[in-house]
């Protein structure tokens, strides 16, 4: 662009053609420049207004959030804490106990098979023992 303008400066008319032309470049720059300003200016206040909303229900979200605390530990909130840990509490003894009778019911399962297989054995042996005197008794 300047070297536009340095070209018309040595035409004939051409000083007054280089004036006309940085008018308009001056003219049409200074238009930009003030719309960007207005538009700076609108998102300046924009934004204010957004921070002073937010800072707002920033404020009531925190006064709500007390509020709530102060309710709970009226209502004996730390009573409700601990009874949650007793039944913490309670639910792995409980636990803990079905372990426990499951391992006892897998013992005697063990030991009421080995009984009855004990049991099959000397019905067994009975059975040819009064087989063998009836034989001999007839």
């Amino acid at each position: 662009m300047e070297i536009f303008l340095f070209i018309l400066s040595f035409i004939s008319g051409g000083v007054i053609l280089t004036v006309a032309y940085t008018t308009y470049i001056t003219n049409q720059t200074k238009t930009k420049q003030d719309k960007l300003a207005f538009l700076q200016e609108q998102l300046n206040e924009l934004q204010k207004k957004q921070f002073e909303d937010f800072e707002t229900g920033y404020d009531k979200q925190r006064r709500e959030l007390v509020d709530i605390r102060s309710r709970m530990e009226g209502d004996q909130y730390r009573d409700i804490s601990r009874t949650n840990q007793r039944i913490s509490e309670n639910s792995s003894k409980l636990d803990r106990l079905i372990q426990d009778v499951n391992k006892m019911n897998i013992e005697q399962r063990g030991e009421i098979n080995r009984i009855e297989n004990d049991i099959q054995s000397r019905i067994v042996t009975v059975e040819k023992l009064v087989g063998n005197e009836l034989k001999q008794n007839y």
